[in-house]
């Protein structure tokens, strides 16, 4: 391993992958980082006052500077990936950093973005490897966090209705962890080289339905969590209803949409071996944050 002297800058703080890389900085601080976040006040409550926290915004070039001052490692997030962000929000972030010494770029992003053309990461991840940063993709499969996450509001489902109420018909999905993925994050930064250039499709040990999910979900919150799978208009009116962003309504239905069509169940033995251990279950994880759902304490 080399000698660490380094500056990150870690993009979406407060994400699946973000917050969990975040809280293992704040926690080890093994080398200097900077945390670029859209909204600072909400990053300082959930890391901090001590930590290093810039305003960022891919919409706001001018915050583009101040964030990437001194840094050459980048933890990469494309939010709510969109066709037109691509050219408007990422392809031209990518460039900003190739004007810069940029030692590596950790990318996260999803499974088949290596070949999958219609998938907005694909085009990213082309141009990340077009300008010549050294890079390490993690194409990652459904985080369980996305169940009790504040933006997707299906842990209000889980709680005010016993349901979950997705849309991913009878379709399997390898769920992973974020921490693991964090974890990995965190491996990377402190030894790129072996990682140089590689892209790493990273699922986690169980390939479930939502029916398999639901009795998880059931057993851990000792009460019985109905599976629903509503069609698409229903999902759509209740998550408007309640205030959900159109792009985040948009970026779950793809989700689901693939699911559906068993697009999503991706098995790799590449978590457990980056990890040097086993990855999470999800009967482990419901365990471990069932208190998320019991004290509507969202992610």
């Amino acid at each position: 391993m080399r000698e660490v002297t380094i500056m990150l800058l870690v993009t979406a703080p407060t994400g699946n992958v973000g917050n969990e890389v975040a809280k293992l900085l704040v926690e080890r601080r093994p080398f200097p980082f900077r945390l670029a976040a859209h909204t600072p006040e909400r990053v300082r409550k959930l890391h901090g006052d001590d930590v290093d926290i810039v305003p960022f915004d891919y919409k706001d070039r001018s915050t583009w500077g101040p964030a990437l001052e001194g840094v050459d490692q980048v933890f990469l997030i494309f939010p709510y990936p969109q066709p037109i962000k691509v050219h408007t929000w990422m392809k031209p972030f990518v460039n900003e950093l190739a004007t810069r010494d940029i030692k590596h770029l950790v990318f996260v992003d999803v499974p088949g973005s290596d070949h999958v053309k219609i998938v907005p990461h694909y085009q990213v991840e082309r141009h990340i490897e077009e300008v010549g940063i050294p890079h390490t993709f993690l194409r990652c499969t459904y985080f369980m966090q996305n169940l009790c996450r504040g933006i997707s509001t299906h842990g209000v489902d889980i709680v005010e209705h016993q349901e979950l109420f997705i849309p991913a018909g009878d379709g399997r999905m390898t769920i992973i962890d974020s921490r693991d993925v964090a974890e990995v994050v965190l491996k990377i930064f402190e030894d790129p080289e072996p990682h140089k250039n590689k892209g790493y499709t990273l699922s986690g040990p169980d390939n479930l339905d939502m029916h398999g999910v639901a009795e998880i979900l059931s057993e851990a919150l000792d009460r019985e969590i109905r599976y629903t799978n509503p069609s698409f208009i229903k999902f759509w009116w209740r998550l408007m209803r309640r205030g959900v962003a159109m792009d985040v309504i948009a970026f779950m239905t793809i989700v689901y949409t693939l699911t559906q069509q068993g697009s999503n169940a991706q098995e790799s033995a590449e978590l457990e071996r980056l990890l040097g251990r086993p990855a999470r279950s999800m009967q482990v994880f419901s365990e471990q944050e069932k208190w998320r759902w019991e004290t509507r304490t969202w992610t």
